[in-house]
C-alpha cells in the first residue's frame, strides 16, 4: 500500500487538494484509494443519544453502524498505525494521510510548512499522479496476501501459503535484541532473487515477498511471503526454500546478541 501524505499548516487547502487527488485516483483504482484524516487534538462528538455512539460509551472497542449505503466505524484508543494496518487489510492499495505532519512518511507539502521527508510542494494532481512509485510503502501480512489474491488468476490455485518472519528473542542460550538490516540494496536484490526463484517453482502461481529494514527489536515483524500454488506441496517447497537461502545469506548476519 502506497502512502501519500499531505500536510501543511491550517487553511492551505489540504482538504481541496485531497479532493482533487481523488476525484482521479479513485477512477484509476476503483475501489483501492482510502484517506486518514488527522481531527486535530480535540475530541471528535459523536452523534448523541445514538445507538452506536451509546455502545461505545458502554465500553465497546469497536462499533460499526451499517445502512445502505456505507459502514461507520469507532475505534477505541486508535492510533494512525492501528488505522494503517486496518486499510492495508483491507486491500487498499493508496492511502492518503491529510495531517500528522510530524509522521515520518515522505509528504506532500501545502504552503510554506517546513517539514522533513517533503518530496513535492504544492504540486499540481498530474505530477502527484506521476510520482506515486516515488512514496512509502506499507505492508501487513493480509494486504499482501489480499493483493496476492487479487492480482493472481486464481481458477487453477488450490492453497494460499503465507509466512510471516518475527524477530526471535530468545534462541537456546542466546537472546536477539534487535537485528538490523541498513544494506537496502542487498535486502532488495537478494528478495528479489528470491521472488523470482519462487515464481519458477512448477506449480507456483503468484508470489509476494516484502523484507521489512532498519532496525527491528525482539518481536517485530521482518518477512511477510505469501504464496499462491496449484497443490499445497509446492507451496511449501518454494516457501521452505526461500527462507533457508534469507536466513543463511541475511539473518545469520543480522542479530545482535545480549
Amino acid at each position: 500500500m502506497k502512502i501519500i501524505h499531505v500536510a501543511g499548516t491550517s487553511n492551505s487547502g489540504k482538504t481541496l487538494f485531497i479532493h482533487q487527488l481523488l476525484d482521479k485516483m479513485t477512477v484509476m483504482f476503483p475501489g483501492k484509494v482510502g484517506v486518514i484524516k488527522h481531527l486535530g487534538h480535540h475530541i471528535y462528538d459523536q452523534v448523541s443519544d445514538k445507538d452506536t455512539s451509546t455502545h461505545y460509551e458502554h465500553g465497546a472497542a469497536y462499533v460499526a453502524g451499517i445502512d445502505a449505503e456505507k459502514a461507520m466505524v469507532a475505534i477505541r484508543n486508535g492510533k494512525l498505525s492501528d488505522m494503517l494496518d486496518f486499510l492495508s487489510d483491507s486491500g487498499m492499495e493508496y492511502t492518503i494521510i491529510e495531517g500528522f505532519k510530524t509522521e515520518g512518511f515522505k509528504k506532500i507539502i501545502k504552503g510554506d510548512l517546513e517539514a522533513e521527508n517533503c518530496i513535492l510542494r504544492d504540486p499540481d494532481v498530474n505530477t502527484v499522479i506521476n510520482s506515486l512509485d516515488n512514496f512509502d510503502d506499507y505492508f501487513t501480512m493480509q494486504g499482501i496476501i489480499k493483493n496476492l489474491k487479487n492480482n493472481t488468476d486464481i481458477s487453477k490455485a488450490g492453497a494460499i501459503l503465507s509466512f510471516n518472519g518475527i524477530v526471535r528473542e530468545i534462541t537456546g542460550d542466546e537472546k536477539t535484541e534487535y537485528m538490523d538490516f541498513y544494506d537496502y540494496e542487498k535486502i532488495d536484490n537478494l528478495v528479489n532473487e528470491l521472488k523470482i526463484d519462487m515464481e519458477k517453482v512448477p506449480g507456483i502461481l503468484g508470489v509476494r515477498f516484502h523484507h521489512n529494514k532498519g532496525r527491528l527489536y525482539a518481536g517485530e515483524d521482518v518477512t511477510y511471503i505469501a504464496v499462491i500454488a496449484s497443490h499445497r506441496q509446492e507451496a511449501f517447497t518454494a516457501m521452505m526454500n526461500a527462507i533457508d537461502i534469507l536466513k543463511e545469506k541475511l539473518h545469520d548476519a543480522g542479530k545482535e546478541l545480549v
